[in-house]
């Protein structure tokens, strides 16, 4: 074999090694990616914005835990539970409606259209960056004077109307849970655009720990593997024109405790 054949085996050898260990070497892609993120400022709170945005998560059982920006400012987590769930294989909604981030502290406010830089963080120790938009002012509906986490607006049952009440059980499915309602005087089904308000009919939101999942065209869905410890399982029942139903005075809701023991 002559040397210059000899030096060009070498030096494939090396390219090949060296490929081998920037493989290795490499950081695993990250499972989560966050799309739609919405920042909307608080007319009545300077300096402060809410974060919305949805999270897939196409790994395992998650939580996000916390969120910075450089633009400063000190961003928190708006849910009942400590950060905010992502079950395996979902995809939550952080919206007005549910959990979310929140951020305050701003010395100086962008103007619509400005675009804030986000870094999201979450327990199993991957960072993602993302950038949200921001859009107009938003304004309180009466569904969160009922304790409800949505902003939006209710739609009171009037005299005659059907009346709907629910019931939830939440059943082991493989790695998962299966959601199953039971309800009175109360249909499930796709929205009717240009319909308005039909009563009797509409759809539900899916909750865990505070956190919206999906909407609920069906009486029944899943969700995927969720952490260790407890969780809320909520569903609450909404109108054809997304509002949330209130049979005197009181919204239409279900919850179910889930105790997740360690894996």
């Amino acid at each position: 074999m002559t040397l210059r054949r000899r030096i060009a085996i070498l030096l494939t050898l090396a390219l090949l090694a060296g490929g081998a260990l920037f493989l290795a070497l490499r950081p695993a892609p990250v499972p989560i990616r966050a799309e739609g993120a919405t920042a909307v400022p608080l007319t009545d709170e300077p300096g402060t914005l809410r974060l919305f945005m949805t999270l897939h998560n196409d790994g395992g059982a998650d939580r996000l835990t916390g969120a910075s920006s450089p633009l400063g400012g000190t961003i928190g987590i708006v849910a009942p539970g400590d950060g905010i769930t992502l079950p395996a294989e979902s995809a939550p909604i952080l919206a007005m409606d549910g959990a979310h981030l929140r951020l305050s502290g701003l010395e100086e406010m962008p103007g619509d259209g400005a675009v804030l830089p986000l870094t999201l963080q979450f327990a199993s120790g991957a960072r993602v960056s993302t950038r949200a938009v921001l859009s107009d002012p938003m304004a309180r509906g009466a569904a969160g004077d009922l304790g409800l986490l949505s902003l939006g607006g209710i739609c009171r049952v009037g005299e005659g109307e059907p009346a709907p009440q629910l019931r939830l059980s939440v059943t082991p499915d493989g790695t998962g849970w299966t959601v199953t309602v039971e309800s009175d005087d109360f249909t499930f089904s796709e929205p009717m655009a240009d319909m308005g308000h039909i009563p009797g009919y509409g759809h539900g939101h899916l909750y865990v720990d505070g956190v919206k999942l999906q909407r609920m065209y069906a009486p029944t869905a899943r969700i995927g593997a969720l952490p260790e410890g407890a969780h809320l399982v909520e569903v609450t029942l909404n109108t054809n024109d997304h509002r949330a139903y209130v049979v005197n005075d009181r919204p239409v809701t279900a919850s179910v405790t889930l105790e997740v023991a360690r894996p």
